[in-house]
């Protein structure tokens, strides 16, 4: 009896799949309207706002200063308060850690807005995974970036690229 069951199965299948191949006509495909997109608005970066944004929200950990053991005394009288600040020395190793952190950070982005790939591209005429590479490997410093004109920039560009053509197949690539 299972046999015939299947049989019966497998012929209502056979029939609903044709009648439903045949019903459909090429009436039945309606055009739906276009998907509107939300806008997007691209605000053009300004490192300025930006870092005046990054010290206003860590203003007081930017300016933590650890007090000095001779700010306890007041007169004749030692403050409490300043005391127990002063020998917080985990807590203050950790702020002023954190503080250093912040500094280097911002120097980061500094020199992230200065040094572009499409600056060193424009000097190297370097793209893709060698680009990356490159800037990866030979990335001035803070301190030469804002001492340093666009020709000195330029220059150092183009001193690091010669050093990288001559050792680019040593280079280990980096995930």
């Amino acid at each position: 009896m299972k046999p015939l069951l299947s049989i019966w199965i497998m012929l209502l299948c056979g029939i609903a799949g044709r009648s439903f191949a045949q019903t459909k006509t090429s009436t039945d495909t309606v055009v739906k309207p276009p998907v509107q997109l939300k806008t997007v608005h691209i605000v053009q970066y300004n490192f300025f706002k930006d870092s005046l944004a990054f010290r206003e929200e860590y203003a007081k950990s930017l300016t933590f200063r650890r007090l000095k053991w001779y700010e306890v005394y007041g007169g004749l009288s030692v403050n409490i308060n300043n005391l127990y600040r002063v020998t917080q020395f985990k807590k203050n190793k950790k702020k002023i850690t954190f503080k250093h952190m912040l500094l280097n950070k911002e120097q980061e982005m500094f020199v992230s807005r200065v040094y572009t790939p499409s600056l060193v591209n424009k000097v190297t005429h370097l793209d893709g995974d060698s680009l990356q590479l490159f800037m990866q490997h030979y990335q001035p410093d803070y301190a030469f970036i804002k001492n340093a004109s666009d020709y000195d920039l330029y220059l150092a560009i183009k001193k690091e690229y010669e050093a990288f053509m001559k050792t680019r197949d040593s280079i280990p690539v980096q995930p």
